[in-house]
């Protein structure tokens, strides 16, 4: 199995994530709504879960690594579900009138169903080639990745210079600073790819689903009927992206366990 160390890179992006999201969520987590705890709490339980699968992998804790697979297959439709309701929730805060979000969050939201796809492809591969060790390990741990602008992007909003926003006035900032999170992003994916090309289908996925974000985030910013349709989702009741997360998540499920029923196991 590759990346040996794999669950301590998966892991720094807990506290990191702490980092960046402390004054909109774990400063105050009573005060969040529904939407962010899901999103949240599920997310979290996921990068501890992938965690945990390296880890036990590694240390040939097999039953172990059994049982974090089992429970990615339940984690799953609610995670990828607390992607559907986050951007109903955005839309919300752009109809109350945030100043920051007024002006970015129409391609915040392209942004996150564009990561939606990525993550389900990511995962339908990890099931399919869950008989395949280094296919496996490769799809599962390029999830991640796909957190990056919305942790490093945050934290370099609050501190690299020449990057904070102290005011609405700096809103353009933010789209620089997820850029240059997308670009780390994408360089790494890259190296880990030719590393060893015959496995690295899962970060050539990756790394264009990345480029699609950064430039889904510039162009539907300007495209009317878009903005008109992502502030429209904030007049559905939570149940509609939720329900719609959930069903999505399970189809995968289902799909990408049945897929890799029999696939002969590939070494190199």
């Amino acid at each position: 199995m590759p990346y040996r160390h794999a669950h301590y890179f998966v892991l720094a992006l807990l506290p990191a994530a702490v980092l960046a999201f402390w004054f909109q969520f774990f400063s105050n987590p009573l005060g969040a709504g529904p939407a962010i705890h899901l999103h949240s709490w599920s997310a979290t339980l996921w990068l501890l879960l992938l965690a945990g699968q390296s880890w036990s992998i590694h240390h040939e804790r097999f039953w172990l690594h059994r049982l974090f697979g089992r429970l990615s297959l339940a984690l799953f439709p609610a995670f990828l579900a607390g992607f559907f309701v986050v951007i109903q929730s955005e839309a919300q805060t752009v109809i109350d009138g945030d100043p920051y979000r007024i002006v970015f969050a129409p391609g915040i939201g392209v942004l996150t169903l564009v990561a939606i796809v990525a993550i389900a492809i990511l995962y339908f591969g990890g099931l399919k080639n869950r008989r395949t060790p280094q296919l496996h390990a490769r799809y599962m741990l390029a999830i991640p990745f796909l957190f990056a602008e919305s942790i490093l992007g945050r934290i370099f909003n609050g501190l690299a210079p020449g990057l904070i926003v102290n005011s609405p006035e700096d809103v353009r900032n933010v789209y620089w600073a997820i850029h240059l999170s997308q670009a780390l992003a994408i360089l790494f994916a890259l190296v880990l790819y030719f590393q060893k090309p015959k496995f690295g289908a899962p970060f050539l996925v990756l790394s264009l689903a990345l480029v699609l974000q950064s430039i889904g985030l510039e162009v539907f910013d300007d495209i009317g009927w878009w903005r008109d349709l992502y502030l429209a989702s904030a007049d559905l009741p939570f149940a509609a992206p939720l329900g719609i997360g959930l069903i999505i998540g399970i189809l995968i499920v289902w799909r990408g366990w049945m897929a890799g029923g029999a696939k002969r196991v590939l070494v190199g």
